[in-house]
């Protein structure tokens, strides 16, 4: 290998063991980003040392940190063909994939008769946007967890998802979309809507922007216009839907939080992915707190927390440690 590979593998060596600073994730990706050369060489040292120098969980949340801020935009042609505007981007992000175990297989991003599956994880307190084979186009909020193929099969489009995203679908009629969630799955030929699928949540929802949509769940079909919400809880699996504000649906994209009639149990969670903090009820009796509202991108956590406290019948405290970064609500 060359010099230039040379003065950079320390920084490699160190990444697979958990160790680079902020400063130094960020040298090293620009040093992929630089040229085609440099990212197969550092391919090839991943690819000769993955057995003999392990990652660890501190390796996979660096790896999360570089990934979030990739822009792996990509379109597709007349001819079918995959063009990538910005290639050595998504070919960094293919071969960052690799130290953590996202993608096992041989990747080839062009012309790949294998379907061949990325996977994208959004840290607590962040947002990402990507842009799928199809032209297709989806923002995902914070804690969410995307797994979609490089590139489609001939047959259909299909991804999965587990936590918040809002969908732009490519209108195709011979090739449906189809989103897998662990509660039940929605299909589409092209169409825009927000779907909400946390698996700590106490609901779920999918809100109709535009085109139509239909939702399976176990052998049911429930069909959804603009301007409708599929609600399902995730406790009775009783399931509705209602005409709501779409706007609402879609504010998070904004850093907008907006709050419809929770308790302060499921609130908490919402705060926890938003600050990318762990929230702590003592007293139990404080969960049944309800509340309804929104907050501005630029709301403190702490202020929010007061204002839910000053306009409930039941008062509270909240004390936040910053060192283990955690806050406790008590009586």
């Amino acid at each position: 290998m060359d010099n230039n590979f040379q003065n950079n593998q320390e920084l490699i060596q160190k990444y697979l063991q958990g160790n680079l600073s902020e400063s130094e994730e960020l040298k090293l990706a620009n040093w992929i980003y630089s040229s085609e050369s440099n990212l197969q060489s550092f391919k090839k040292y991943i690819t000769d040392n993955q057995f003999s120098q392990t990652h660890n969980d501190e390796t996979d949340r660096a790896w999360q940190r570089i990934k979030v801020k990739l822009d792996n935009k990509t379109k597709q042609t007349g001819n079918g063909k995959i063009v990538v505007p910005n290639w050595l981007k998504v070919a960094a992000l293919v071969a960052l994939a690799l130290i953590s175990g996202i993608l096992i297989n041989k990747v080839s991003l062009f012309n790949s008769k294998e379907l061949v599956w990325n996977e994208i994880i959004v840290p607590n307190g962040e947002k990402a946007q990507l842009i799928l084979s199809d032209g297709s186009s989806v923002f995902l909020n914070s804690n969410s967890h995307l797994k979609y193929p490089s590139v489609f099969s001939e047959k259909n489009r299909k991804v999965n998802l587990s936590g918040e995203a809002f969908f732009n679908i490519k209108k195709d009629l011979s090739h449906p979309f189809n989103v897998e969630t662990p509660g039940f799955d929605v299909t589409v030929t092209g169409t825009s809507f927000n779907l909400l699928a946390y698996n700590t949540d106490k609901e779920n929802s999918v809100t109709m922007h535009s085109g139509s949509v239909t939702i399976s769940k176990n052998g049911h079909d429930f069909k959804l216009r603009p301007g409708e919400k599929y609600i399902l809880n995730n406790e009775t699996q009783n399931s509705k839907i209602i005409q709501v504000d779409i706007k609402k649906s879609s504010l998070w994209k904004e850093g907008v939080i907006v709050i419809e009639n929770l308790d302060l149990n499921e609130i908490i969670k919402i705060l926890e992915r938003k600050f990318n903090v762990k929230i702590e009820i003592a007293d139990e009796k404080l969960k049944t707190i309800r509340y309804t509202g929104q907050f501005k991108p630029n709301e403190k956590l702490e202020d929010i927390l007061a204002l839910i406290r000053d306009t409930s019948p039941v008062k509270y405290s909240y004390k936040i440690n910053k060192t283990n970064n955690l806050v406790t609500i008590e009586e």
